[in-house]
This record gives C-alpha cells, structure tokens and sequence, in this order.
C-alpha cells in the first residue's frame, strides 16, 4: 500500500466520525439538551432566516417550568375586556375574592382603561401584561367577559365560571402557557399556512389566512423565522404563569401592542391574527395542539382514563343528542309520538343516566394526582 493511502484512509474515517457526532449533537439531541450548544458551532453552515446581529429566541428557555409543592397555593388574576354598556356581574358574583383587571375598552376614563380599541382582546391583554410586568400573580387568566360561549369547553358547560374555578394552576406552572379550550377544531391541527397560494385559501372555515401573510408575521415576530403553518385551538382564552410571561421582554409586548396600533389590517382581522400568535409569544411553538384528554385531565381534572375513553363518551353524547333530533322532529312534524317516540325518549333516558354517571367518575378520577399524572402526557405539536 502506498504511503499516501496509508495516511489518507485513516484520516478520512476520522473525518467521518468527528462529522457524525457534530450531525448527531446539533440536529439528534433532543431541543431540551442543546442549550449548551445553541449558538455555536451548530449554527454554522445552517440556513437561520435571521440577519447575524438579530438572533431568534432560545425556544429552550421556553420549555416545562415547575410547579409549587402539592397543597400550595397559587395567586391569581383574571383580565378581561368589555365595553362601557355590558355589564358582566357573574364574575364578582362568582368570584368576590378573585383578583380580577375589567378593562372597559371604550371608555378613556374607566380605571382599566386601552390606549385604543382595536384588535379585540389582544390590546386588552397586552396592555395588562405592559402595565403589570414587575407585579403579576402567578397564574394570569385571559379571558372574554362573557360567562357562555359556543367555544368554551362544552364538558364544563360551555361555562367560563367552571373554566376558572376548575383551572389547575399546577398545569400552568408547568406548561407556562396553558389554552383553556381542550376541543381541537377551530384551530388544530395544521390550521393557517402563511405560505399557502391564493387558489387554496379556506374562505369558508379560515378566512383569516389570506390576512396573517409572512409579512405580517414578520411585523410581529422580526427577529423569528416565519413558520409555514400556525395551529392552536380557537378563541383566545388562556392561563400564563408570571415567570413564562416575564421569559419576554416588556419591550416586546410594547412592540406588539405599537403593530396593533399601527397595523391597517381591520379591527377584527388584526384580533384574529393575534388568536393564533399567542402559542408562540408565550411557548415558542408555531403550532401546539395538546391531546383534548391530557387537557381535560390535567387541566380541569376531569379524567376519563384515557383518549380512548373520553373519545367513547362523546361518541355517547352524540348518540343522546341523535336521540333528542328524532323526538323533536317528530314534534315539529305534529306527528303522534308512537312508539318510535318512545323508544327515542327512553334511550335519549338511559343514555343521559349513563353520561352522568361516567362524567361524575371522571371527575372524582381526577381527584387523585396519580391518576392525572398517568393520563398527561406530551404536548402533540409540529415545529418548524
């Protein structure tokens, strides 16, 4: 063998090696464990989307925090918005020692106050987090005013009084940023793509995607690479732990709230566009769909042991609520009930008895941290 082959293959399996491992640590190891390398070597020769002086966020500081010990307790705060003629006095009423900031977004002279009224419920929220940086409680609510809605979790009635008062702020210690609706749809999964042409917009179900655009997400987020897809449950109503809201800083809030300011994008348009951003202001994933049992659970603590079984109990509800159609239609037709009335009657019966119950076990389930720990699990999310 010649003396340059016997130099140069022992070389190149060592070259080989040392660029396995580099691969290995840079794309291989978990996103958890790369903090120590983030920044260095491992950006070299990969395509950032961002300008050298304007690094994106470490998305792993923005990973599981800790909750307090079992039995501690945990200060709250609900922030909401409503306007000068809507009364909403469920709240108080339900709540009378909650610390709470109503801001009446259409009058300057109100104690919580906006500098404007636009974009919905988005300058409500960024105007508390603006004004309360150095002083909030550890779990901050945003929620709607209203007590019921369609898009509030229809297992706790389509209530917003159950949503708070079942919250777990144990949850949103950990996750730091916690959307209270456990239903997927509207919202998830693979939801607004912001580089999807013309021809193949959604108008019907998403009419917001010919308004949330790469430039807009630019606008928003300039220092971060534009992802190709947003996804997270509808409608704007959260829970953040004070230590996740504070892992940004108060300028980047003043910076969102000037774009909403600024932005020429409609009132409603520019709302919508903040619904699906909030995933990624406050846990750094441009899409985050959590399985709709580990919210319920781990949420709320109503736990019915798994996906499979929340997902049988709603097929019994659907079942009920087939029952109901065929008894009513039958009314509206002035037909005699007969017996085929009867037998929707006594099964729209029976399986009411049945979803009670099954309800009633899961709830008393989740009394038992155990068996919340044993239904949680990984958030289901796609990153870009």
């Amino acid at each position: 063998m010649s003396s340059w082959r016997k130099h140069t293959l022992p070389t190149a399996f060592v070259c080989f090696f040392v660029y396995c491992s580099a691969w290995y640590f840079c794309y291989g190891v978990p996103k958890r464990f790369r903090s120590v390398i983030s920044g260095s070597a491992c950006s070299h020769g990969r395509i950032e989307h961002t300008q050298p002086h304007d690094p994106p966020t470490n998305s792993s500081l923005f990973d599981l925090g800790r909750a307090k010990p079992i039995g501690s307790n945990y200060t709250r705060t609900l922030v909401a918005g409503r306007l000068k003629d809507q009364e909403e006095p469920w709240i108080e009423e339900e709540f009378p020692d909650l610390a709470t900031a109503i801001y009446v977004v259409d009058d300057p002279s109100a104690p919580y106050h906006v500098p404007a009224n636009k974009g919905h419920e988005a300058m409500v929220y960024l105007t508390y987090i603006i004004d309360h940086y150095d002083n909030l409680s550890d779990t901050t609510m945003f929620f709607h005013s209203h007590r019921y809605a369609w898009h509030i979790n229809s297992l706790l009635g389509a209530d917003n009084a159950q949503v708070i008062r079942r919250l777990s702020d144990d949850r949103v210690a950990r996750v730091g940023y916690f959307n209270t609706r456990c239903h997927l749809d509207p919202g998830c999964p693979d939801w607004l793509h912001l580089d999807r042409p013309e021809v193949d917009w959604d108008f019907f179900r998403k009419g917001e995607e010919k308004i949330f655009t790469k430039q807009v997400w630019k606008e928003i987020f300039p220092s971060e690479r534009v992802p190709p897809v947003v996804s997270q449950p509808c409608c704007a109503q959260f829970a953040v732990s004070k230590e996740r809201i504070r892992l940004n800083p108060l300028s980047q809030y003043i910076h969102i709230r000037d774009w909403l300011l600024t932005t020429p994008l409609e009132d409603e348009h520019s709302g919508r566009v903040m619904e699906y951003s909030w995933q990624y202001l406050f846990a750094r994933q441009a899409q985050l769909c959590p399985r709709m049992n580990t919210c319920y659970c781990d949420g709320f603590g109503l736990c019915f042991g798994g996906a499979d079984k929340l997902e049988a109990w709603l097929t019994k509800l659907k079942e009920r609520e087939v029952s109901e159609n065929e008894i009513e239609s039958l009314l509206q037709a002035g037909a005699e009930v007969g017996e085929d009335g009867e037998y929707w009657r006594h099964r729209s019966q029976e399986l009411e008895l049945e979803l009670e119950k099954e309800k009633e076990e899961a709830f008393a389930r989740g009394d038992d941290i155990r068996n919340r720990e044993m239904e949680e699990s990984s958030e289901v999310s796609r990153e870009f």
